[in-house]
């Protein structure tokens, strides 16, 4: 909370594209897990996991990096038979993806471009790091560092 005569504590609002739902950051403090695992929750089953707690702090890392002021989410947890059924429809989708262990989000940082945004998680070398510039997004997850370009 501001006190008279500071300015206002900093906010990131985490979107969830496919839900509509947003989650603000106020002060680079995460929200309690048990919100962040609904809000990151399969969209497709409304099933939660235990997300890995990293991934908040690293994205939430990124955007105070790059001043963004909105993170939007298009990926996260996966039941593992929604995941089955992306994969069989041919969608760029690993049969042992990470997103269904919640060990993955797919992201973009409003106003940075994918490029800028893989070029800083690389350096970071903190995980997995996916790049999606046809789509428009990023895949950060837990797992050793390793790169990848997709569509």
């Amino acid at each position: 909370m501001a006190r008279v005569g500071q300015g206002a504590a900093p906010v990131i609002n985490f979107l969830n594209l496919h839900t509509g739902e947003r989650l603000p950051v106020v002060g680079g403090r995460l929200p309690p897990r048990r919100l962040t695992n609904r809000f990151l929750r399969c969209r497709w089953t409304g099933h939660q996991t235990a997300m890995a707690p990293q991934l908040m702090r690293w994205v939430l890392e990124a955007a105070r990096h790059f001043g963004a002021k909105e993170v939007q989410v298009i990926s996260a947890f996966r039941h593992p038979k929604f995941n089955e059924m992306l994969r069989k429809k041919g969608r760029q989708v690993a049969r042992r993806s990470n997103h269904r262990l919640g060990r993955a989000l797919d992201f973009r940082l409003v106003g940075v471009s994918v490029d800028r945004l893989v070029a800083y998680l690389k350096g970071r070398k903190l995980g997995g790091v996916g790049r999606y510039p046809t789509s428009g997004f990023v895949h950060l997850d837990t797992g050793r560092f390793r790169t990848w370009g997709g569509r």
